[in-house]
């Protein structure tokens, strides 16, 4: 009986691996483009059409930057000495549900958001060193400089756009109090 129970224990621990690779080996985008030193978390360049996978780290060099398109339409432009991590990429292309975990921890990234944050802006997350960050519908900036200090700023589109789009929002939290910013060209700094 002892026996038995060790096999199927085994077995189990043997399917549920196999699924946890299957769900993290499909792409979840792919570089756009590509120019300088861009690198993977193993150390592998990156360049135009590279796929990007859910867990990736993603780096860019000095005078080097990449542009990433996701399946969901967001798109992710990272400066010069920048490092992001993907975090959590679920999406469902039928319903455009889904959630967006990224982190950025260190430099420069501009982000288009996509369907997951239009569907739910809940459940698009930024996480940097000083706070987090959750999005709706817009474009906006991340800066960091520092594991102390994190800069935000809004791009839009406002209030009054006059595209009919939904107004961007941003919600920036440092785990104590929280703003809302809500007009174009607005930034909020957070600092530990």
């Amino acid at each position: 009986m002892d026996c038995f129970k060790k096999i199927f224990l085994l077995i189990f621990l043997l399917i549920n691996a196999n699924a946890v690779n299957a769900s993290t080996s499909e792409f979840i985008g792919v570089i756009g483009a590509a120019i300088g030193e861009i690198k993977n978390q193993n150390n592998e360049k990156l360049e135009n059409g590279s796929k990007i996978f859910y867990g990736d780290t993603i780096i860019s060099d000095s005078q080097s930057n990449a542009q990433i398109l996701f399946l969901d339409q967001t798109v992710l432009t990272l400066g010069s000495d920048t490092e992001l991590t993907i975090d959590e990429f679920i999406y469902d292309p039928e319903s455009h549900e889904g959630s967006f975990v990224s982190n950025v921890k260190s430099g420069t990234v501009k982000f288009i958001t996509g369907q997951i944050s239009k569907k739910n802006p809940d459940n698009l997350e930024v996480k940097i060193p000083s706070g987090t960050l959750g999005a709706r519908g817009t474009e906006f900036i991340v800066l960091t400089e520092s594991n102390n200090k994190s800069t935000v700023v809004l791009l839009g589109p406002g209030p009054e756009n006059t595209l009919g789009m939904i107004p961007g929002n941003l919600i920036l939290s440092d785990g104590l109090s929280s703003i809302d910013i809500t007009q174009p060209g607005y930034e909020a700094m957070v600092t530990n």
